[in-house]
């Protein structure tokens, strides 16, 4: 008895992949590439959901999809190759509307080969249809150019396929070579710049961050200047109660500071590449973390270093092989405990976190992973079809997606494998998880318009929103107030009445992370750069 089951249906697919990624990979390199990647899925996947079209499959730099409607399939492809060319890329497109046989849910046979080899010749922002396709949206409205017949690899006989010219509007060109590299720059810029993740996961115990650490190295004591490196703040007061000035400035990349288990660490440096572990209390270095090349996720909890790589095989059947995995370091030590492989199918971990006794790694392609932190297996694998897989917050028994390019909210259910998603107004906000006594908190932080809105970790719910001062980055909690980092001064709002203080720091300094440890309410403000002459 065969071990799946089959079925036919009628379906329009699609494929796309970005043109030329080799080059813009290299020119790039690995960690500039990985976040043009991670905006490029990100878009797709938001054209793919206003299409209702279905994601089947992503490898590497192309999707898979399906609709169930011919049109909205040409709709949709025409406002993905518009979508990702503000991204600086080009795409191919193919599509072809026929009979697959769907074998445990996912389309197979020979309708997915056909338009796979429609994709294969079709060149920068192109779309090119079958003729059945074409067929079957006559009257819509969508423009065509005859592209000829052409022979498909591995499909007999000739194929007449058309090329979409316009949809409502005319398709755009193939973009100018300096244009692409001028928006590519901007959105490995912009993706630096927003990569802010929440500081800590229930109970006040686990740390998250998007950086990854590599080998303790030795710190140098020395070299201390008169450039402030962390500001204390009295949390009854607000006033600036201690300085600590060693020359180890913190990154301007968004969320940089963090207070663990009684542990104060910083991210730094002009790359963002070192992890500086401080004395909670004084603020005073112990030790640096260097960050390898190949990291792609951070995280901190369970008395451990949890670290996402990619990896490549160098033994066995996959030597040469890019695979992916998740690395336990022992925290004091700096010594490897574990590595967990994800499967072969697994995607670039772009997430990372502990929380609820477990370690949740999400990857690219918007699958979750749950890791046990005593036994290091993975006990749980879930389709979380989630747009965005940048941000990730566990919270009691939900864990939380921010969906930020679509001003959404993902709230999955690991007990039950269900999603909700939350829709928010059409603002430039992101998720954050504040730290707090008893339990984090969600909140969403909207700089462009700087308010901080509560949101019920539980119910989706929103409270009334607060507003801010200066460009809010991060926030903590402590003593009824929320505090919020936003470059030259500290906002504190009394959430009881919405009252709002602004402190401001010392002359020079910039401050993108804030930290408070919920035991002793310890308030620490980073400079993320050097002080100005």
């Amino acid at each position: 008895m065969a071990s799946s089951r089959s079925r036919r249906r009628i379906a329009t697919v699609l494929f796309l992949d970005i043109v030329g990624s080799t080059a813009v990979a290299s020119d790039l390199g690995d960690a500039g590439w990985q976040v043009v990647l991670a905006r490029f899925r990100a878009v797709v996947r938001q054209e793919l959901k206003r299409g209702q079209g279905r994601e089947q499959d992503t490898t590497g730099d192309g999707f898979f999809a399906t609709f169930a409607e011919p049109a909205r399939a040409l709709v949709t492809a025409a406002s993905v190759l518009g979508a990702v060319q503000d991204l600086g890329l080009d795409v191919r497109l193919g599509l072809h509307t026929g009979e697959c046989e769907e074998i445990d849910g996912k389309p197979a046979g020979l309708a997915v080969h056909i338009c796979a080899r429609v994709m294969a010749i079709a060149g920068p922002a192109e779309v090119l249809v079958t003729q059945t396709t074409r067929d079957l949206v006559a009257g819509s409205g969508a423009g065509f150019e005859e592209a000829g017949s052409q022979t498909l690899k591995g499909v007999e006989g000739r194929w007449l396929l058309s090329r979409l010219v316009s949809v409502a509007e005319r398709l755009p060109k193939p973009l100018d070579a300096d244009v692409a590299a001028g928006r590519l720059a901007e959105v490995v810029r912009a993706g630096h710049r927003r990569r802010r993740w929440p500081l800590v996961a229930a109970g006040g115990t686990a740390l998250l961050l998007a950086v990854a650490v590599g080998s303790f190295a030795a710190i140098n004591r020395g070299g201390h200047t008169a450039t402030a490196s962390l500001i204390r703040l009295d949390p009854s007061s607000g006033r600036v109660v201690a300085t600590v000035r060693d020359g180890q400035i913190g990154c301007g990349c968004g969320a940089n500071l963090w207070a663990v288990d009684g542990t104060l660490w910083e991210r730094g440096g002009s790359d963002g590449r070192t992890i500086a572990e401080r004395t909670l209390t004084t603020g005073a270095l112990r030790r640096t973390f260097q960050l390898p090349t190949d990291e792609t996720g951070f995280a901190i909890g369970d008395g451990a270093v949890w670290i996402a790589r990619d990896i490549v095989a160098v033994k066995g059947p996959k030597a040469g092989t890019i695979m992916h995995a998740v690395e336990r370091l022992d925290e004091l030590s700096g010594r490897r405990t574990a590595l967990i492989r994800l499967p072969s199918e697994a995607q670039t971990v772009t997430a990372l976190a502990v929380g609820g006794g477990a370690v949740w790694a999400l990857d690219s392609n918007a699958t979750l992973f749950r890791i046990d932190p005593a036994t290091h297996r993975i006990t749980g694998r879930f389709a979380t079809g989630a747009i965005e897989t940048q941000i990730l917050i566990p919270t009691g028994r939900y864990v939380w997606i921010c969906e930020c390019v679509d001003h959404e909210a993902m709230r999955f259910d690991p007990r039950t494998a269900t999603a909700k998603t939350f829709q928010f107004a059409q603002q430039p906000w992101y998720l954050v998880s504040v730290a707090a006594r008893r339990r984090n908190t969600l909140w969403l932080l909207d700089g462009k318009h700087a308010t901080i809105t509560q949101l019920d970790p539980v119910t989706g719910r929103r409270g009334p929103p607060l507003g801010l001062a200066g460009n809010p980055t991060e926030a903590v909690l402590a003593r009824g107030s929320i505090w919020v980092a936003a470059g030259k001064i500290v906002d504190r709002v009394r959430l009881t009445s919405g009252a709002r203080t602004t402190i401001t720091l010392p002359k020079g300094t910039h401050a993108t992370g804030i930290a408070v440890d919920p035991a002793t309410e310890t308030i620490w403000v980073d400079n993320s750069r050097p002080a100005e002459s």
